[in-house]
């Protein structure tokens, strides 16, 4: 188990808005990439919304309908 747990956290970013960002720009540039796909897991769907509202806030991005 604790090695699942471990080889795991490998594959996640985990922190506070502003770290998150920076890992995720610093995987993009890593891997050469333009765009990056984000899957929140959390067992409360309010959780995951608040998590996907903390990256865009983080990132200055705005719903498309807004930025049309």
């Amino acid at each position: 188990e604790r090695g699942r747990i471990a080889q795991a956290r490998g594959q996640q970013i985990v922190g506070d808005p502003a770290h998150c960002k920076q890992q995720i720009e610093a995987l993009a540039l890593e891997y050469g990439v333009g765009e990056i796909v984000i899957l929140s897991i959390t067992h409360d769907f309010r959780a995951r919304c608040r998590s996907y509202e903390l990256l865009a806030d983080a990132f200055a991005l705005t719903p498309a309908a807004q930025a049309a």
